[in-house]
């Protein structure tokens, strides 16, 4: 069989797009756990069991937080430098994607070098840990041996700085039982996860960036180099010769499947409208699953609206529901690239906000996202209405809007800039939704901001370092991750 581009092959296997590529996986965590031979010789009857002890609490911990999402590569105990070699060998051989180093006495660097070397270019999570968290005035010399990581791990990163090996890794101090630590340790695996995670994706852009949002407009091949993903042109031809062929029936029995929408109130839209909506969401469906799309953007204004007569809303709000495909709107690539990340860190589908207006006396911001979300987001269901679109582009009929303000809590705001000077930075910052009491009746989907800083500070902040004119946001607090994520990606991160 002779293969074409996806561009203009009717079967759909293409030379140019991976086509059995299996994504995702288990990562595969090596875990290095040291001891030395030495004190085993001056303590031959009880610390090689207090060792082993100690050891088997980590792993077992270790085993409980990373067993679903992780193969476990350890090699035992080290003890000598055999060990430590066979240990660096097998690492090497498994390909590890992460290592996670634990000294259990002291232990003399040119062991623990012995087996570094052989993978200098793996993430390098370093777990200073001992067995107990308070000092324990009456114990014996032993005992200081059993918690002697300190001086085994110090003279090791010293190594590290006089070697120029390792220039970045963590760090994480606390006991062996400590829930905090291995809280910790989680975080940075998810971090590392997610990196590799956006390595695997593939996003399209149907259309172009909206014409004169010069912030949204990028560097396909700057992002696959330091972001990860790749991004690949969908002419509209290939968006309107599948919306072209959907029948009446295909769309009757859609509009069945997501009778779910009918949960809600709907205001100035028809049954017509529905229908438009309905027919565009399955067109765009069947656009990423042909093209094995991981996540994709439409410039709705103008294209969408004037070729199709709808809004394409009903999409948005479709895969926001089943937390799978990203989908935004504008053109805004660094934005949907965020949104992968905070989905794949929360599971979340996140918001596509627009910064607006402010208050001074809530000390917030409030934010527009678009005219669609995910549904869980409100409050509760009486707070969400399908309304008409207030901003017209080009559609028939009334459109098709969402309308509610987010429900309270902690949210997470972030996003990319490629900076002519700095090179990327990302956004990175933590506030608060507020609770408001009625939705506002403004035919958009709105979430209203309280921030750390004093409102207006936090707005002159965000225009002095360039920041894009979109948010993105999620629940929960994941200002952590992200910087780890940016670490991975060697770009500068601006916490605002």
């Amino acid at each position: 069989m002779t293969l074409e581009s996806f561009e203009v092959s009717k079967s759909e296997l293409y030379g140019d797009l991976l086509n059995k590529y299996k994504k995702g996986g288990k990562l595969k965590v090596g875990v290095y756990t040291s001891a030395y031979f030495e004190y085993y010789r001056m303590y031959p009857k009880t610390l090689e069991n207090f060792v082993k002890k100690d050891v088997n609490v980590v792993i077992e911990n270790l085993g409980r937080i990373l067993s679903t999402e992780a193969e476990i590569i350890w090699p035992g105990i080290i003890t000598t430098m055999d060990d430590a070699d066979g240990a660096g060998r097998l690492f090497k051989k498994e390909n590890i994607d992460l290592l996670i180093f634990v000294l259990f006495t002291y232990t003399i660097d040119v062991m623990s070098i012995q087996c570094l070397r052989y993978i200098e270019n793996t993430p390098l999570l370093i777990f200073l840990r001992q067995s107990h968290r308070d000092i324990e005035f009456g114990s014996d010399y032993e005992q200081t041996l059993r918690n002697s990581s300190m001086i085994g791990i110090a003279q090791l990163t010293g190594t590290f700085r006089k070697m120029g090996i390792f220039k970045r890794f963590e760090v994480v101090v606390g006991t062996d039982n400590e829930k905090d630590s291995y809280e910790h340790i989680k975080k940075f695996f998810n971090a590392l996860k997610t990196f590799l995670y956006l390595r695997e994706l593939t996003i399209g852009i149907v259309g172009h960036v909206f014409r004169g949002m010069y912030d949204h407009e990028f560097d396909r091949t700057s992002i696959t180099g330091t972001i990860g993903p790749q991004i690949i042109d969908i002419q509209i031809s290939h968006l309107l010769n599948i919306w072209e062929k959907i029948t009446d029936d295909e769309v009757r029995k859609f509009v069945k499947k997501v009778s779910w929408v009918r949960e809600y109130k709907f205001q100035d839209v028809s049954e017509n409208d529905f229908f438009k909506e309905c027919k565009f969401t399955i067109a765009y469906r069947k656009l990423l699953q042909k093209f094995r799309l991981d996540a994709a953007c439409y410039l709705g204004q103008h294209f969408v609206e004037v070729k199709t007569g709808c809004t394409g809303y009903l999409s948005n709000v479709f895969f926001a529901k089943e937390k799978k495909y990203m989908t935004n709107t504008e053109g805004d690539i660094n934005g949907l690239i965020m949104m992968c990340i905070m989905n794949k860190l929360t599971g979340q589908t996140p918001l596509f906000g627009e910064w607006g207006e402010f208050g001074i006396k809530e000390n917030a911001m409030q934010i527009m996202m678009h005219g669609y979300a995910d549904l869980d987001y409100a409050k509760s269901p009486d707070y969400i209405k399908i309304t008409s679109t207030p901003e017209n582009w080009g559609y028939t009929g009334a459109g098709f809007s969402i309308e509610f303000t987010t429900k309270p809590g902690i949210v997470t705001i972030g996003h990319f800039i490629e900076d002519k000077e700095e090179g990327w930075r990302m956004l990175i910052t933590k506030g608060e939704a507020l609770e408001v009491k009625k939705s506002i009746p403004c035919e958009d989907v709105t979430l209203v901001l309280k921030t750390e800083l004093p409102i207006k500070e936090f707005i002159k902040r965000i225009l002095l370092r360039g920041f894009d004119h979109h948010a993105i946001i999620c629940y929960g607090d994941v200002t952590k991750e992200l910087s780890y994520i940016a670490d991975f990606m060697n770009i500068k991160k601006d916490y605002i």
